[in-house]
């Protein structure tokens, strides 16, 4: 009977010592928890894969929520993650005014936060007195600039371009590309800009002011466009109008690098990587619980796609 006791002690030792290894192992595997605007966007899909297959890399636990869009669904969402107690969250933010919330939940429950693509309203923040520990995004103004080198290249030094620009004039990203654009083409005095249209990021309002552009500005040699969208609606007007005169050069997704192998309207392009975005900042965040000290911002630099190199970009792009 002694002996049973002794056995039965033993073997319940036994299972608390497993028990306690487990719970000793679930602490070491951080939960890191992702909320992203949505999957409706293949960017947002490769930033996804990115967070889950780099999370594990990396040892975490990856929770991914998506807000489809909806700033109050996201909110709701973070204050979810702060109930299941994650260790960290990587917020990319539907609108930036509105995620100011988001970031307040999660300082208030001392979760810290990472934001990646689009970040929070920088004046809310400081406002509110909230923290960040790193931000990760995509240089937009690099992109331009990157395009606009492009363009000089193939004019050669002394070349002439009559430029006519389809943006979004309401989007801080997109008039940072523009911004970086024009300062890579001022160094020639032989490149002007004649017009400004309004794409709103969609293919059937850039075909129809770009048609328009064209049509009042005969002049125009080059279109520079500042989404892939309003890329993909100047395509259709050039081609539409017969102007075989004029070339393209955008901000491009998966279809303008197709477009840019093709080289006949678009000649080259800037694609964001948004793989590589998620790659990085939960790299970053390994680093962070190590107890290393992370830069406030990460500007990532778009890749330049042009003839050369679109054949070997075009199955990489989202």
């Amino acid at each position: 009977m002694k002996r049973l006791l002794k056995n039965s002690a033993l073997a319940a030792l036994g299972v608390s010592l497993i028990a306690l290894a487990g719970s000793a192992y679930a602490q070491d595997k951080k939960v890191l928890g992702v909320a992203l605007p949505n999957l409706t966007n293949p960017y947002y899909v490769a930033m996804k894969k990115s967070f889950e297959e780099n999370g594990a890399k990396q040892g975490f636990e990856v929770r991914v929520l998506i807000a489809d869009n909806d700033d109050a669904k996201q909110l709701s969402q973070i204050q979810t993650m702060v109930q299941q107690g994650v260790n960290a969250v990587a917020l990319n933010c539907v609108s930036s005014g509105p995620c100011v919330a988001s970031v307040s939940e999660l300082n208030q429950a001392k979760i810290p936060v990472f934001t990646i693509n689009l970040l929070p309203d920088p004046e809310g923040l400081k406002a509110e007195k909230l923290k960040v520990e790193q931000a990760v995004q995509t240089d937009q103004k690099a992109g331009g600039v990157y395009i606009g080198k492009q363009l000089l290249k193939d004019i050669g030094a002394d070349g002439k371009a009559v430029v006519g620009i389809v943006g979004e004039p309401t989007s801080v990203a997109a008039n940072a590309r523009d911004d970086g654009f024009k300062e890579a083409v001022a160094s020639n005095p032989n490149v002007k800009f004649v017009a400004l249209v309004n794409g709103k990021v969609e293919e059937t309002t850039s075909l129809k002011v770009t048609t328009e552009m064209l049509q009042g500005h005969p002049d125009i040699t080059v279109v520079y466009s500042d989404t892939e969208p309003s890329a993909l609606g100047a395509i259709a007007a050039i081609e539409q109008l017969g102007r075989d005169d004029v070339k393209l050069y955008a901000f491009v997704d998966k279809l303008g690098v197709k477009h840019i192998q093709d080289n006949t309207t678009l000649k080259a392009g800037a694609i964001q990587e948004p793989a590589k975005l998620a790659q990085i900042q939960v790299e970053n965040i390994k680093k962070f619980f190590a107890g290393e000290k992370l830069a406030p911002v990460i500007d990532s630099p778009p890749l330049l796609v042009n003839k050369d190199n679109a054949a070997d970009v075009v199955d990489k792009a989202y």
